[in-house]
């Protein structure tokens, strides 16, 4: 019995190869966390594809994918002080995108 518990595999053993496997399930369904939620300071929760007239903008923010999201965010602040996220995806936005990729070339 001696033998067992000095080579480490005796009893005293279980209890820190059971700490160890929580520990490595913890890690692994954090990370899983992560993933599905990695954008943790993406600003968009949510987005919207329905029409915004330009008469409404007061700005327009584009956030490009980086290390903090993992996603192109478009966040239009109208001109009542609220703001929308709309998904760059949608065809108006993708239209608007390019009209405003050609004002900045002239």
């Amino acid at each position: 019995m001696r033998v067992l518990a000095r080579g480490g595999t005796g009893a005293t053993a279980l209890p820190w190869m059971v700490l160890l496997l929580l520990l490595v399930m913890m890690s692994m369904s954090q990370a899983a966390i992560l993933e599905v939620n990695g954008n943790l300071n993406c600003r968009c929760v949510k987005t919207t594809s329905d029409y915004i007239s330009p008469k409404r903008y007061d700005s327009i923010e584009l956030r490009p994918v980086g290390s903090t999201c993992r996603r192109i965010e478009i966040i239009i602040k109208l001109k009542s002080s609220a703001k929308v996220c709309v998904n760059p995806d949608a065809p108006w936005v993708k239209k608007l995108l390019k009209r405003i990729a050609g004002t900045k070339k002239r």
